[in-house]
């Protein structure tokens, strides 16, 4: 019996050191699988950030480019409606439609205010 209890002592003082390298051994490879994992996911996070901040500032110029265009073209119109309704009202040819194309001149020229301060 005092046999089997010192064999059973150098089992356990030899497996010990075993049993805890292979422990740490997993546990380091568990953290760099970890690792890997975590940097897999932070570039695929930063890559749709990218492509999304890159969508937003395409975006945010074409509205501008965009609200450039409906400017210009509002105020280009809103004089030409103010010259030729001007013209008919003035000049009694047709003063309905001349006063309407004043009017609508004149909308034409707030609406250009209004988009430039958007």
């Amino acid at each position: 019996m005092r046999s089997l209890e010192i064999f059973l002592v150098i089992l356990i003082a030899l497996a010990t050191p075993m049993v805890v390298h292979a422990s740490q051994t997993m546990d380091s490879t568990a953290a760099n699988i970890t690792n890997t994992i975590n940097n897999f996911m932070n570039s695929i996070t930063n890559s749709t950030e990218d492509v999304i901040n890159n969508a937003l500032a395409n975006l945010t110029a074409f509205a501008n480019f965009l609200k450039n265009v409906i400017y210009e073209a509002s105020e280009v119109l809103a004089l030409l409606f103010g010259i030729i309704g001007g013209f008919l009202w003035l000049s009694g040819i047709s003063p309905y439609r001349g006063r309407r194309l004043v009017i609508s001149a004149i909308l034409l020229a707030l609406l250009a205010i209004v988009i430039i301060h958007l």
